[in-house]
């Protein structure tokens, strides 16, 4: 009894001097085993420490004063909530530090990688997609962009390539969507209305643009729902540099967007077998984005369901964040997990409304013209 009494006079009395009570943190690069450490992360300890390697430097803090939360832990508390979605408070009692905690985390690792985006990384190629350690010859080195479109002229070669391979598509670059993420219980002001989508749901409208390796290529994240995806495509820099020459090749988008001549869309009623060709095989080749917009919202859970509660410029950042990483885990080879009853049922939440476009673009006409012909047997 004395002894208990000794430990409770003592306990007081830090207390009084700190006037905190700090909770037993546990680090998870130490505690899980590896398939639990990707069930909740979504990343491989070798990812996940490559990931923090990457964007550590800028979350650590300048004091150990308070117990601030190591870089490391920042990342896997932000992480966590990327690949869950969970509410804060449980990602909280995961990571043993309160929800304002985990809040900082992840809108300071969301902003890390969102500086990421267009920047050239010295990223750790991982070569295993399982948990089993890296031979002692791994990891290699290679500067490489996170997100970047195929300017160069051997890129765009490559992109071509590689979308031909798929169904003798010629000249494409890159396939294009938009998906909805959902915006539930966050404040959206007096311009509540404009995050309505044609669902009746609060979402933002975002625009992916990904090559036929499932890597995408360009992402604009700041429209709300309401807003159709021809109008985010045609008030972006992508179009701007198409439009002026400045990006080679064509782009491969549904009917909701207009006929261009870097942009073929189908032909809503084709009259020859060319015709039925040209439509199959444009199918076929944008089929790679709706697959990434389904494989997107599998690792990451936050951007399914009934979305986000957080208000729609910081969730701006999150989603840009997650095709950041999406794209980190294919670069680091870490493991896909393709559940395509996933994608399947994600596509009646992801495909727009296909509309007739008013066909105006005599250059794009006649380029579409040309590639109808290629499939004339």
């Amino acid at each position: 009894m004395a002894a208990y009494i000794a430990e409770l006079e003592e306990e007081e009395e830090q207390l009084q001097n700190v006037g905190r009570v700090f909770r037993d943190r546990l680090h998870p690069l130490d505690t899980y085993t590896d398939e639990e450490f990707y069930k909740k992360y979504r990343f491989s300890r070798h990812g996940a420490t490559a990931i923090v390697d990457m964007v550590g430097d800028g979350l650590e803090h300048q004091t150990e004063r308070n117990h601030a939360l190591p870089a490391s832990l920042q990342v896997l508390i932000a992480l966590n909530f990327f690949a869950t979605g969970a509410v804060l408070d449980s990602v909280g009692t995961i990571h043993g530090v309160h929800r304002s905690s985990v809040s900082r985390c992840v809108h300071s690792v969301a902003d890390a990688l969102c500086r990421h985006k267009n920047h050239v990384s010295n990223l750790i190629y991982l070569v295993s997609s399982t948990s089993d350690p890296l031979p002692t010859s791994f990891p290699c080195h290679a500067d490489v962009w996170v997100i970047k479109f195929p300017k160069s002229d051997g890129a765009v070669v490559e992109a071509i390539e590689g979308f031909y391979r798929i169904a003798q598509f010629p000249r494409v670059v890159g396939a294009i969507d938009c998906t909805h993420v959902g915006l539930h219980g966050c404040p959206l002001g007096e311009d509540e209305y404009v995050y309505v989508n044609r669902k009746g749901k609060y979402t933002l409208n975002v625009q992916l643009v990904c090559d036929s390796n499932f890597v995408i290529t360009n992402v604009i994240a700041r429209w709300p729902g309401s807003t159709h995806d021809s109008r985010i495509l045609q008030t972006s820099k992508l179009h701007r540099k198409f439009q002026n020459g400045q990006l080679k090749g064509i782009l491969l988008g549904d009917s909701g967007y207009p006929l261009l001549p870097w942009l073929m869309t189908p032909i809503l009623n084709p009259q020859s077998q060319a015709e039925r060709a040209y439509n199959n095989s444009q199918v076929k080749s944008r089929a790679i984005i709706e697959q990434v917009n389904g494989r997107l919202k599998n690792k990451f859970r936050c951007l399914i369901g009934h979305g986000m509660q957080i208000r729609p410029e910081r969730a701006e950042r999150i989603i840009t964040a997650c095709c950041v990483l999406y794209n980190i885990s294919k670069q680091y080879g870490e493991r896909q997990d393709h559940d395509e009853r996933d994608v399947e049922a994600h596509q009646d939440e992801i495909e727009e409304v296909v509309r007739q476009q008013g066909v105006r673009d005599l250059a794009a006409i006649a380029v579409r013209a040309e590639i109808v012909r290629t499939f004339d047997a």
